[in-house]
């Protein structure tokens, strides 16, 4: 069950190009992003990780496919994202 947080009123993804969440691990940097995302790329499921990084060195602009806002969680395993222009 998610515990509604401070930052759940001051978040508001709609209009933004992109938004950067940083924190220590496992303090619910992801599950508060996900309360206003319409799409979920999780880069670290084990089971897509390798076709993930391949896309991205491919055609990085198909990862960011999807409804938007859109969550890119563990953006940072693909450092292409770094150089993305979208």
């Amino acid at each position: 069950m998610y515990k509604k947080r401070i930052l759940d009123k001051l978040l508001k993804l709609k209009g933004c190009g992109a938004v950067l969440m940083e924190g220590p691990k496992w303090c619910g940097k992801t599950t508060t992003c996900e309360q206003q995302a319409k799409s979920t790329l999780y880069m670290s499921d084990l089971e897509h990780k390798s076709q993930y990084l391949r896309l991205a060195d491919i055609n990085i602009k198909k990862l960011l496919e999807g409804e938007t806002p859109r969550l890119i969680d563990e953006w940072q395993v693909a450092p292409k994202f770094w150089d993305c222009a979208v």
